[in-house]
This record gives structure tokens, sequence and C-alpha cells, in this order.
């Protein structure tokens, strides 16, 4: 028997409360082409009808049974009862292709590879997809080692994934800490495995990732509380990955992490940027916002209405066509009572691009913020007007 055949593929479903995607979750895992799998199944303390689920499925899979700790302790327990020499963990709200293992077993062949990571389709409740990847850009791979000792922990939401590692790596990195990682579990893998050894990446997508509204991320709302819990976790993952390479002898500067990281920078400013909108706009008042619709917030500050540009019956509608489509608008929202027009610091860019905009906003309004988060024009005073000209 070729040694490749004989590696075993474990795939540790952690489910709380999915009761009703949690059956697909295990079926797509154990229909599985790769002949050496074996599928284990934690239930985290589940209160709906997961665990009747599971029983259906008793001959077939390795059921842990345990009281609610969170995707950490459910990765945890599920590492402790796998022997294989290849792991999956699969939210139990997602699914496998039926080749995923056997495609992922043939990026392994290099032993220098630690983490194997596949595109997922978006599907909707029903299972349906509808033409959306989880990777908006190419994730990273190869030997990132140097990379994140010199900028820190490396995710991102644009390049969301499904993901195997081999088991020698995840010895030397679990039992994760359970506390910190009540949610993301999968995080802390991410941020680990560039110590380790290489990555690599399947070109096609080998599971889908459900949308479903009780996602953990996906679809909520992006408020203050949600950005310092991201901060917190950017915080927790730097620790661990400044402890696992000074095991290996190589030195970490967590505040220079901090400065020059985009997902720890983008957070901050955000949070910032918030403040700027509180003080600059007043209660009442509606502003245009250019952020690209990346805050995951379509009201950002309470009292204040965002107005997303451009706009369809309230909804972001995608960039501008040309100047003249956006200095159209922004004249329309204006005269309905518009104060600001907004740019997010991701967004600075349409000043260059659209040069007769910009000239249209910097000849005729006055800049009332400029930061390295925002830049904003009051569009109720004109150049060269007295505070009390309105201009609405």
């Amino acid at each position: 028997m070729p040694k490749s055949l004989s590696l075993r593929f474990d795939i540790i479903i952690n489910n709380f409360n999915y009761a009703p995607f949690l059956d697909q979750a295990i079926e797509s895992a154990l229909a599985q082409t790769w002949p050496n799998t074996e599928v284990i199944v934690v239930d985290d303390g589940s209160t709906d009808d997961s665990r009747e689920v599971m029983k259906r499925y008793k001959s077939d899979i390795t059921a842990v049974l345990k009281s609610n700790g969170g995707q950490g302790s459910s990765y945890n327990a599920g590492w402790a009862a796998s022997r294989g020499d290849l792991v999956c963990f699969l939210d139990s709200d997602d699914t496998l292709y039926l080749d995923a293992m056997e495609s992922a077993v043939s990026l392994f062949d290099d032993p220098q590879v630690v983490k194997v990571q596949w595109p997922l389709r978006v599907v909707d409740p029903s299972g349906a997809w509808h033409g959306e990847l989880s990777t908006h850009v190419a994730p990273p791979d190869g030997d990132l080692k140097q990379r994140v000792a010199a900028d820190g922990p490396l995710y991102d939401f644009h390049y969301t994934t499904g993901a195997a590692y081999r088991a020698d790596f995840l010895t030397q990195v679990l039992p994760m800490p359970e506390a910190e990682y009540r949610n993301g579990g999968d995080v802390y893998l991410i941020t680990l495995a560039p110590v380790y050894g290489r990555l690599r990446t399947a070109t096609q997508a080998l599971g889908t990732y459900r949308v479903h509204g009780q996602n953990n991320y996906r679809e909520r709302r992006l408020d203050e509380h949600r950005i310092k819990n991201y901060m917190q976790r950017f915080e927790d993952n730097s620790r661990a990955l400044a402890a696992h390479l000074t095991l290996q002898g190589i030195q970490a500067n967590m505040d220079q992490w901090k400065r020059r990281n985009f997902n720890y920078i983008w957070l901050e400013r955000l949070l910032l940027a918030k403040q700027d909108l509180t003080a600059l706009v007043s209660p009442g008042e509606s502003y245009i916002l250019v952020n690209g619709d990346e805050w995951g917030d379509p009201q950002p500050v309470e009292d204040r209405r965002a107005i997303p540009f451009l706009e369809s019956e309230g909804v972001y509608w995608g960039p501008p066509a040309d100047d003249a489509a956006a200095i159209d608008e922004v004249e329309r929202l204006r005269r309905q009572g518009a104060r600001y027009v907004v740019l997010w610091w991701t967004c600075f860019w349409w000043l260059e691009h659209y040069a007769q905009f910009s000239r249209y906003l910097q000849s005729r309004f006055t800049r009332s913020l400029d930061n390295e988060r925002l830049i904003a024009f009051d569009l109720a005073i004109s150049k060269g007007a007295s505070c009390n000209e309105k201009q609405r």
C-alpha cells in the first residue's frame, strides 16, 4: 500500500445548537472518497436536538459530549479523541465536498506542509449557492514564518477558508487556551501554522460556508463591543504567536505588530472613526459615507443617518461609473439635506481616481475633517461663504 493511502484523516465536527444543519455536516464527512477517514463529532452542551441527531450516526461516528465551554474547548476535546495523521476541523453548519480530504492529502505530499486550505462556496440556509466564494482575495501560502515574525498574526476575513492540519503541528500547539478562545479557535490555528511549516492552497472550492443569520461573525453588526472584542482577539493571538516564535529563537515585537498589521490598524481606526463622526455630525443630521460598504454596520453612530454611496433605496450600490455620476449624486443628496461627504481611509483613492469629483469637493466645500481615518467635506457651507450662509 502506498504510504499516502495509509494516512488517517480525522474530521472533527464542532457543534453547538446547530441541529438543523448538523446532519448535513456529518453526512458530508462520512461520504468522503478518501478511504481512511474517521469522523468525530463534539457537542458543546447543546440545548436543542443536536444530540438526537448524533444518535442516528452512533455506529459511524465517535461522539464526544461535553458541557458548554466554547469553540476552543470543542477543538481540544475533539483533538483529545483524535488519532489521525491529518485533521480537518469542520463547523457543524458547513459541509465538505466528497473529494475534499482526497484533494487535501495530495497537497500534503511535501512533509514541510502543515496546513492545507481551500475556498468555500458561500451558501444560503437551504444550501443553495449563488456564486460567492469565501475567498475574496487569494489567501497567502508558502513559507510565511518571516512575514508573521515581522507583521504579526496573519488572518483576514477577505480569505476565509476551510482547512486541514498535519497532526505533528497540532501536537505542538494544542490544547489551546479555552477562556480566550470561546470563539475563534480556528483563528488560533491559522495564527500559529506559519511558525511550524508551509501552507498550501487548493485552487477549487472543497466545501461550503453556510450563511443563515446565526453565524458568529457573518452579517452581524460591527458595533463598538465587537470591534473591541476583535482587538482583544488580535492581542490574544499576538501573545500566542510571540510565545511560539520565542520557542524557535525568534524575537517578537507586539507593539510593532499593532503599528504594521492591517487587521489591528483597521479595527483601531474604525473605533476612532466612529468617535470622529459622533463629534462631527450633529444628532438628527445625515451624511454621505464613502466606505466601500466595509464597516459591517450601515448606521455606525447613533442618531446620525449614514447614506451609503452610491446607494439605491438605502442600500450600497457600488462606486460611481464616472465623475459626473458622483457629482450628480452628491448634489441630489445635498438637496435632500445631507450635511457632509465623509471618506474612509481605504477609499481615499477616490480623490485621485475621480479627479473631477475631487476638484468639485475641494473647490466648493470646506474640508471639516482630515486625519489618517477620515476626510470630510461640509456640504452646508461653500468655500468663501460666511458661517451662516447655508447652501441647502
